[in-house]
């Protein structure tokens, strides 16, 4: 994962100010253009139209059974698929405008900065754009401070989509998807409210605790859920209760020895965090995050008692409440 550079984070602060700016109504005819791209567009789409009229007038100068004459229908085709396929080039990119708009609002603290960097630079209009023969979209994304010398292989990016620069990063509007602002957990908070109260009901009533179907119940959860909300849970708050400290930051901080396996292969984990943002990672994180699940509904039915003193240990969030309650008398 990318560390945030100077280039990058002022990339990001500026594209809030488009995005707040941009209205998602105004924009929505299928003709309309954002204006950030419709310079890259218009000359595409004149260049193609030139090459059009070219074939045009060399196709009279052969028979229709001619393989020149099939050869240039075939390129007419081409031209063809090329602006119906721009259009809907421009069409996802207006929809991912409206996307990020959207996710910016709601970002969970498990999004990749770098990843944030594409959407907010792509979106925005900040980074360089070419479009292929095909009429997909590509962008350039560079983190790093413009030269002179760097400037002159940008331009060559846009007129020809070559990048061969140390740096940077080449990347279809398509591959895009692959890219998101990880949004809030709200399926998994849910699951996690409803579970909680399930415990509690089931303690109430004297039944015992389910250890492996708890278990089961959270991993399957993060399995229809997606890789994207079992990131996003990792960095929430589960507990709803503004105290709580995410998964991520009680495993950065030091946790027990179990969370630190591979629950499936037994392999040790890293102590740091910045695997969790990885979409790779995400069946891996479910299960830790299964397990810690488990954990606290067992906790919430059957408290842990503090073998010194004979009392129940309270959580970091009970404590914490009790604190706040006590000094905001």
């Amino acid at each position: 994962m990318a560390k945030e550079t100077k280039k990058m984070g002022i990339t990001i602060n500026n594209s809030y100010k488009y995005f707040d700016g941009y209205d998602d109504t105004a924009m929505s005819g299928s003709s309309i253009v954002p204006d950030t791209i419709m310079p890259y567009i218009d000359r595409k789409v004149r260049a193609e139209m030139n090459y059009y009229n070219e074939l045009k007038f060399e196709e009279g100068k052969y028979d229709k059974a001619s393989s020149q004459h099939m050869y240039i229908q075939k390129e007419e085709e081409k031209v063809g698929r090329a602006i119906i396929n721009i259009n809907n080039q421009a069409q996802k990119f207006k929809d991912g405008i409206s996307e990020t708009k959207r996710s910016l609002g709601t970002m969970n603290k498990g999004t990749d900065p770098y990843d944030l960097f594409a959407n907010t630079a792509i979106y925005s209009g900040q980074a360089p754009m070419y479009i292929d023969n095909s009429g997909n979209f590509s962008f350039l994304l560079d983190e790093v401070e413009i030269t002179e010398e760097r400037n002159k292989a940008i331009e060559n990016f846009v007129e020809t989509g070559e990048w061969n620069e140390d740096g940077g990063e080449v990347v279809t509007l398509n591959d895009m998807a692959g890219r998101s602002i990880i949004q809030e957990p709200y399926v998994t908070k849910t699951f996690v409210f409803k579970l909680a109260d399930k415990t509690k009901n089931d303690k109430d009533s004297g039944k015992q605790f389910d250890e492996k179907w708890t278990y089961n119940s959270s991993l399957n959860n993060f399995n229809e859920a997606g890789p994207k909300d079992t990131i996003g849970a990792a960095f929430a708050d589960l507990a709803g209760d503004g105290i709580t400290k995410s998964f991520a930051e009680m495993y950065e901080e030091g946790m027990n020895p179990e969370y630190y396996v591979d629950p499936e292969t037994g392999q040790t984990l890293p102590r740091g965090i910045d695997w969790m943002r990885d979409t790779a990672n995400a069946k891996l994180l479910a299960r830790l995050l299964a397990k810690y699940i488990t954990n606290v509904m067992k906790d919430i039915h059957t408290p842990t008692i503090d073998e010194t003193t004979g009392q129940i240990k309270k959580s970091k969030s009970q404590l914490a409440q009790e604190l706040i309650e006590k000094y905001s008398k």
